[in-house]
């Protein structure tokens, strides 16, 4: 990989200065001027992580081989993300946030999840294995199911990115993935976020049930507070749908398509997703590998604008656009086999 050529960003600030920028952006007191500020280090300190994050990407590639049902992809984390997730937990440095660079890894089963992140802690990868949080066998509360593993970065080419810049693995199976997207797609247009536990009782209730479902399916534990027992999962499901219509609501979230690069949209490269959801718009721009510099200008630009326009953008990078489709598919309101899956439950 040769770093010049991709034209990479390199940190640019002190743990203090990306610390202090986190406590500024949380600070609703903070003036306009403290707030561009503090958004121009944390943009430069997240788009440091995008280099990191491709060669671990790059190793799980090589991974996963060719097998066509396994799906890898990279992530910088959004902007709106960061800032929540700043707000939520008050100990949270921004210096130490773990999945501003985020990789997915999806596979078909359970087991292949535990395989295939058993063969990366066994790799001769050169960074440093940092934690894991095994949320498959301990579901969260919010009925959020996977396996995370967390790599501290090293390089013995370019000193500035062993700089405590971590990546996030997320190990998913479809069935964990699906459901992790039918959840963002309804935080998404009813402007909830139901991903950091907000929003109505019964739409979490709804998805941490749903949860528990699959589980069973799976053969791991259920979510807390829900019952091994699908027949009863399946009634309380049944009585919320029945009062709040839920599934017709997801049903009727559609996404017209609109992108600006005709034929070369499927090509490896980067993808900025931009998601009007007052309008239900998808627009999607595309980038060349060496166009990481560009992309993230783009990403910040759209970012800094977004609760004006009320949109949502995200910049992946996928050896496809039809890899992009798959793994991001809350972008697309293409969650029919989510719906597939509940309403064959419910029958």
């Amino acid at each position: 990989m040769n770093i010049q050529t991709q034209r990479w960003k390199e940190p640019e600030y002190t743990k203090r200065q990306v610390n202090d920028a986190g406590n500024i952006i949380r600070n609703d007191d903070a003036s306009p001027d403290e707030i561009a500020l503090a958004t121009e280090v944390i943009d430069n300190w997240r788009a440091a992580h995008a280099y990191p994050m491709h060669v671990i990407y790059m190793h799980l590639r090589r991974m996963a081989a060719n097998r066509k049902d396994i799906l890898v992809v990279e992530r910088l984390k959004r902007l709106d993300s960061i800032i929540g997730k700043l707000q939520r937990e008050s100990g949270m440095d921004l210096w130490r946030m773990q999945d501003l660079g985020g990789c997915r890894f999806i596979v078909p089963t359970v087991d292949e999840v535990f395989m295939y992140a058993d063969r990366i802690k066994s790799s001769r990868v050169r960074h440093e294995y940092k934690r894991s949080y095994d949320y498959i066998n301990n579901p969260k509360a919010s009925g959020y199911r996977s396996l995370h593993l967390v790599y501290k970065f090293h390089s013995d080419t370019k000193d500035t990115y062993n700089n405590n810049l971590l990546v996030e693995i997320q190990f998913r199976t479809h069935l964990q993935h699906i459901w992790a997207t039918a959840l963002e797609t309804m935080g998404l247009f009813t402007k909830q976020a139901l991903k950091a536990g907000e929003g109505d009782e019964y739409v979490k209730r709804f998805f941490v049930l749903v949860s528990s479902l699959f589980a069973i399916k799976e053969g791991y534990p259920v979510v807390p507070n829900t019952i091994n027992d699908k027949a009863e999962l399946i009634a309380e499901i049944e009585e919320i749908n029945d009062k709040y219509h839920l599934l017709e609501i997801l049903s009727a979230i559609r996404v017209a398509l609109d992108h600006e690069n005709g034929a070369s949209i499927d090509k490896k490269g980067y993808y900025v997703l931009v998601l009007n959801y007052n309008i239900r718009r998808l627009r999607i721009r595309y980038f060349l590998p060496s166009q990481i510099d560009e992309a993230n200008r783009l990403y910040t630009h759209i970012e800094s604008n977004r609760k004006v326009n009320g949109i949502d953008a995200v910049l992946v990078r996928a050896a496809s656009f039809g890899d992009l489709k798959a793994a991001y598919p809350n972008y697309f309101a293409d969650i029919g086999e989510f719906l597939s899956l509940v309403s064959e439950y419910l029958k």
